[in-house]
Protein backbone atom coordinates (compact mmCIF):
# COMPACT_ATOMS: atom_id res chain seq x y z
CA UNK A 1 0.00 0.00 0.00
CA UNK A 2 1.58 3.25 -1.13
CA UNK A 3 -0.24 5.53 1.26
CA UNK A 4 -2.81 5.43 4.03
CA UNK A 5 -4.51 7.64 6.56
CA UNK A 6 -3.60 7.37 10.22
CA UNK A 7 -3.37 9.41 13.43
CA UNK A 8 -0.69 10.95 15.61
CA UNK A 9 1.54 8.55 17.55
CA UNK A 10 1.91 8.47 21.35
CA UNK A 11 -1.25 10.47 21.97
CA UNK A 12 -4.56 9.31 23.47
CA UNK A 13 -7.70 11.13 22.39
CA UNK A 14 -10.76 10.90 24.65
CA UNK A 15 -14.37 11.99 24.32
CA UNK A 16 -17.55 11.35 26.33
CA UNK A 17 -21.18 10.93 25.29
CA UNK A 18 -24.14 10.70 27.69
CA UNK A 19 -27.18 8.72 26.54
CA UNK A 20 -30.14 8.00 28.85
CA UNK A 21 -27.98 8.05 31.98
CA UNK A 22 -25.27 5.81 30.47
CA UNK A 23 -21.77 7.22 30.02
CA UNK A 24 -19.81 6.28 26.90
CA UNK A 25 -16.11 7.15 27.10
CA UNK A 26 -14.39 6.82 23.73
CA UNK A 27 -10.62 6.49 23.31
CA UNK A 28 -8.46 6.47 20.17
CA UNK A 29 -4.81 5.43 20.07
CA UNK A 30 -2.20 4.69 17.39
CA UNK A 31 -1.11 1.03 17.18
CA UNK A 32 0.86 -0.93 14.61
CA UNK A 33 0.35 -4.52 15.81
CA UNK A 34 -2.32 -6.66 17.45
CA UNK A 35 -0.05 -6.95 20.48
CA UNK A 36 0.07 -3.16 20.90
CA UNK A 37 -3.73 -3.01 20.59
CA UNK A 38 -4.15 -5.69 23.27
CA UNK A 39 -1.75 -3.86 25.61
CA UNK A 40 -3.74 -0.65 25.27
CA UNK A 41 -6.98 -2.55 25.87
CA UNK A 42 -5.61 -4.21 29.02
CA UNK A 43 -4.58 -0.82 30.41
CA UNK A 44 -8.09 0.53 29.89
CA UNK A 45 -9.61 -2.54 31.55
CA UNK A 46 -7.40 -2.02 34.58
CA UNK A 47 -8.21 1.69 34.80
CA UNK A 48 -11.95 1.26 34.22
CA UNK A 49 -12.47 -2.11 35.87
CA UNK A 50 -15.81 -0.97 37.34
CA UNK A 51 -17.30 -0.30 33.87
CA UNK A 52 -20.10 -2.50 32.52
CA UNK A 53 -18.60 -2.90 29.04
CA UNK A 54 -15.36 -2.00 27.24
CA UNK A 55 -15.91 -2.57 23.54
CA UNK A 56 -13.31 -1.96 20.85
CA UNK A 57 -12.29 -2.19 17.25
CA UNK A 58 -8.85 -1.88 15.75
CA UNK A 59 -7.74 -1.69 12.15
CA UNK A 60 -4.19 -2.41 11.02
CA UNK A 61 -2.66 -2.65 7.57
CA UNK A 62 -2.75 -6.45 7.79
CA UNK A 63 -5.78 -7.25 9.95
CA UNK A 64 -8.71 -5.93 11.95
CA UNK A 65 -10.68 -7.08 14.98
CA UNK A 66 -13.61 -5.97 17.11
CA UNK A 67 -15.46 -7.03 20.25
CA UNK A 68 -18.93 -6.27 21.66
CA UNK A 69 -17.82 -7.25 25.19
CA UNK A 70 -21.23 -8.48 26.28
CA UNK A 71 -23.34 -5.97 24.37
CA UNK A 72 -25.89 -7.43 21.90
CA UNK A 73 -24.09 -8.92 18.91
CA UNK A 74 -23.28 -6.39 16.20
CA UNK A 75 -24.27 -3.30 18.19
CA UNK A 76 -20.89 -2.17 19.53
CA UNK A 77 -17.55 -3.26 18.09
CA UNK A 78 -18.77 -3.72 14.52
CA UNK A 79 -20.20 -0.19 14.10
CA UNK A 80 -16.92 1.21 15.44
CA UNK A 81 -14.95 -0.82 12.88
CA UNK A 82 -17.39 0.31 10.18
CA UNK A 83 -16.56 3.95 11.00
CA UNK A 84 -12.81 3.26 10.76
CA UNK A 85 -13.32 1.58 7.39
CA UNK A 86 -15.55 4.39 6.13
CA UNK A 87 -12.96 7.00 7.14
CA UNK A 88 -10.15 4.91 5.62
CA UNK A 89 -8.01 5.02 8.76
CA UNK A 90 -5.41 2.35 9.61
CA UNK A 91 -3.14 1.63 12.58
CA UNK A 92 -5.70 2.70 15.15
CA UNK A 93 -7.68 1.24 18.03
CA UNK A 94 -10.91 2.83 19.24
CA UNK A 95 -12.31 1.66 22.57
CA UNK A 96 -15.58 2.74 24.18
CA UNK A 97 -16.05 2.31 27.93
CA UNK A 98 -19.70 2.13 28.98
CA UNK A 99 -21.00 2.86 32.46
CA UNK A 100 -24.56 1.54 32.44
CA UNK A 101 -27.09 4.08 33.72
CA UNK A 102 -29.95 1.69 34.37
CA UNK A 103 -31.89 2.30 31.15
CA UNK A 104 -31.67 -0.25 28.33
CA UNK A 105 -31.28 1.43 24.95
CA UNK A 106 -32.28 -1.30 22.52
CA UNK A 107 -30.24 -2.59 19.60
CA UNK A 108 -30.80 0.29 17.17
CA UNK A 109 -30.07 3.17 19.57
CA UNK A 110 -27.16 1.24 21.04
CA UNK A 111 -25.58 0.77 17.61
CA UNK A 112 -25.98 4.48 16.87
CA UNK A 113 -24.46 5.65 20.14
CA UNK A 114 -21.38 3.42 19.69
CA UNK A 115 -20.97 4.66 16.11
CA UNK A 116 -21.37 8.26 17.31
CA UNK A 117 -18.81 7.65 20.06
CA UNK A 118 -16.29 6.55 17.44
CA UNK A 119 -17.11 9.55 15.24
CA UNK A 120 -16.81 11.96 18.17
CA UNK A 121 -13.34 10.85 19.14
CA UNK A 122 -12.12 10.81 15.53
CA UNK A 123 -13.45 14.32 14.95
CA UNK A 124 -11.03 15.63 17.59
CA UNK A 125 -7.98 14.07 15.92
CA UNK A 126 -5.67 15.20 13.17
CA UNK A 127 -5.76 12.67 10.36
CA UNK A 128 -2.44 12.26 8.56
CA UNK A 129 -1.87 11.20 5.00
CA UNK A 130 1.18 10.70 2.83
CA UNK A 131 1.58 13.70 0.56
CA UNK A 132 4.11 15.58 -1.57
CA UNK A 133 6.34 18.38 -0.35
CA UNK A 134 7.90 20.32 -3.22
CA UNK A 135 10.16 23.38 -3.37
CA UNK A 136 9.20 25.44 -6.41
CA UNK A 137 10.64 28.33 -8.41
CA UNK A 138 7.80 30.12 -10.21
CA UNK A 139 7.22 33.12 -12.38
CA UNK A 140 4.78 35.68 -10.95
CA UNK A 141 2.14 34.45 -13.41
CA UNK A 142 2.63 30.84 -12.30
CA UNK A 143 2.53 31.92 -8.66
CA UNK A 144 -0.84 33.62 -9.18
CA UNK A 145 -2.23 30.46 -10.77
CA UNK A 146 -0.98 28.32 -7.87
CA UNK A 147 -2.35 30.77 -5.33
CA UNK A 148 -5.84 30.49 -6.86
CA UNK A 149 -5.62 26.69 -6.79
CA UNK A 150 -4.45 26.67 -3.19
CA UNK A 151 -7.61 28.48 -2.13
CA UNK A 152 -9.75 25.71 -3.66
CA UNK A 153 -7.68 22.58 -3.06
CA UNK A 154 -5.72 21.11 -0.17
CA UNK A 155 -2.47 22.91 -1.03
CA UNK A 156 -0.44 24.56 1.72
CA UNK A 157 2.08 27.20 0.64
CA UNK A 158 4.93 28.36 2.87
CA UNK A 159 8.46 29.85 2.84
CA UNK A 160 7.45 32.26 0.07
CA UNK A 161 10.27 34.56 -1.13
CA UNK A 162 9.79 37.19 -3.84
CA UNK A 163 12.67 38.13 -6.15
CA UNK A 164 13.10 37.88 -9.88
CA UNK A 165 10.99 34.78 -9.44
CA UNK A 166 8.91 33.42 -6.56
CA UNK A 167 10.34 30.54 -4.53
CA UNK A 168 8.15 28.63 -2.11
CA UNK A 169 7.32 25.26 -0.60
CA UNK A 170 4.06 23.51 -1.49
CA UNK A 171 2.55 20.62 0.50
CA UNK A 172 -0.31 18.80 -1.20
CA UNK A 173 -2.11 15.41 -1.32
CA UNK A 174 -0.85 12.66 -3.58
CA UNK A 175 -3.84 13.02 -5.91
CA UNK A 176 -3.07 16.69 -6.61
CA UNK A 177 -0.76 17.43 -9.55
CA UNK A 178 1.22 20.68 -9.73
CA UNK A 179 2.75 21.27 -13.15
CA UNK A 180 3.97 24.82 -12.68
CA UNK A 181 7.46 26.30 -12.72
CA UNK A 182 10.61 24.47 -11.72
CA UNK A 183 10.68 21.92 -8.90
CA UNK A 184 14.00 22.16 -7.03
CA UNK A 185 13.28 19.51 -4.40
CA UNK A 186 10.68 16.77 -3.91
CA UNK A 187 9.98 14.51 -0.95
CA UNK A 188 7.14 12.54 0.62
CA UNK A 189 5.90 13.37 4.11
CA UNK A 190 2.91 12.66 6.32
CA UNK A 191 0.84 15.77 6.87
CA UNK A 192 -2.54 16.73 8.30
CA UNK A 193 -4.81 18.98 6.28
CA UNK A 194 -7.52 18.68 8.95
CA UNK A 195 -7.10 21.25 11.70
CA UNK A 196 -8.87 21.19 15.07
CA UNK A 197 -8.73 23.87 17.74
CA UNK A 198 -5.88 25.86 16.19
CA UNK A 199 -4.57 27.29 12.94
CA UNK A 200 -1.39 25.26 12.69
CA UNK A 201 -0.99 22.07 10.68
CA UNK A 202 1.65 19.61 11.78
CA UNK A 203 4.06 17.85 9.42
CA UNK A 204 5.05 14.34 10.08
Amino acid sequence: METFLSIEKDYIEKNEILEKKSRFLAFAFYVETSEEAEVFLRKLKMEYKDAKHIVFAYRLLSTSRFSDDGEPSGTAGKPILDILEKEGIFNIIVCVVRYFGGVKLGAGPLLRVYANSAKSVLNNLRIYEKCNKTDLCLTFSEFEKLLKRALKENIKLSNTVFGENVTLTAVYPKNVKINLGKATKNEEIYHSFKVKNDDDNKDK
